[in-house]
């Protein structure tokens, strides 16, 4: 299986750039043209939120507009930039988005490693929040498939990543029960999340947690005691997981790449199908 996990595309009216100087839009269009040359394509993408810049119709129709184009199966889900209504109006009960409730979350089943989708939010604030409701929903999703590979998905990454602001910290609470309640589930092979605008990983839950990169613009790694959140002008990037038969001597697994998109020159060939090409 290969799922690419794409976040923060922060899509606004058409012709506006963000923060005046990022075309999101275009950003995301040269995603889509990367995953489309992706050979072997994803199973999925997933959109782990913050669709818009702030959630409205015009934008999510706008992201449609592109989003369309993409040749693999793309699902969505909410973060804090983005709203509940106006995801319902324009993808509800749809492949991309196949919930109406008043959480948007939702578990797939149809591929080799099982995908839990968490709703987040917190209706207008930046940090989101995994109350008991949430936890309890999450809790019974991982008891239906003990014996299957599971990975869990939420926007608001539940850790510290050492930065300021919005990317310190994206659980306002939860946090440790999140954690407490993914320890009692040896399946779950990794928590994806977005919201922070850089690729980090560390250890929680008895997992692996790992918060996606941003289509459009990074935050800075800026962990100086000035606390300043910056953006950056490193190259946006995707999230590749593969699940592999071979990921490690004990067996099958998760391995999770990050990569940049961007205008480069062409590859240079070493090898092809184990033979070198290229003398050094």
């Amino acid at each position: 299986m290969i799922l690419v996990q794409i976040s923060d595309t922060h899509i606004d009216e058409p012709g506006t750039l963000v923060y005046g100087h990022f075309d999101t839009a275009r950003a995301l269009a040269k995603t889509v043209e990367v995953i489309n040359t992706m050979d072997p394509g994803p199973d999925l993408v997933l959109h782990t939120g913050d669709i818009a810049s702030h959630g409205s119709v015009p934008r999510y129709e706008a992201f449609r507009d592109i989003a369309d184009l993409l040749t693999a199966p793309l699902a969505l889900m909410p973060g804090n930039h983005d709203d509940r209504d106006a995801l319902r109006q324009v993808f509800g009960g749809t492949p991309w988005l196949p919930v109406t409730d008043d959480f948007l979350h939702y578990v797939i089943e149809e591929h080799e490693v099982r995908i839990i989708c968490c709703d987040s939010v917190i209706a207008g604030a930046v940090p989101g929040e995994m109350c008991g409701e949430r936890l309890a929903w999450l809790d019974q999703c991982l008891g239906q498939a003990p014996e299957r590979p599971t990975i869990v998905a939420l926007h608001h990454p539940p850790f510290y990543s050492g930065m300021t602001g919005s990317s310190a910290k994206g659980l306002r609470s939860g946090g440790e029960e999140l954690d407490a309640l993914l320890r009692r589930h040896s399946q779950v092979v990794r928590l994806i999340a977005g919201h922070v605008h850089r690729p980090i990983s560390t250890a929680f839950g008895g997992t692996v947690a790992f918060s996606g990169p941003t289509t459009c613009y990074p935050f800075g790694l800026d962990t100086g005691p000035e606390r300043l959140l910056n953006i950056s002008h490193e190259p946006p990037a995707i999230a590749v997981h593969l699940w592999l038969p071979d990921a490690s001597p004990a067996g099958p697994g998760l391995v999770s790449h990050t990569l940049p998109i961007g205008d480069w020159d062409e590859p240079i060939t070493l090898l092809k199908a184990g033979v070198k090409v290229l003398a050094t």
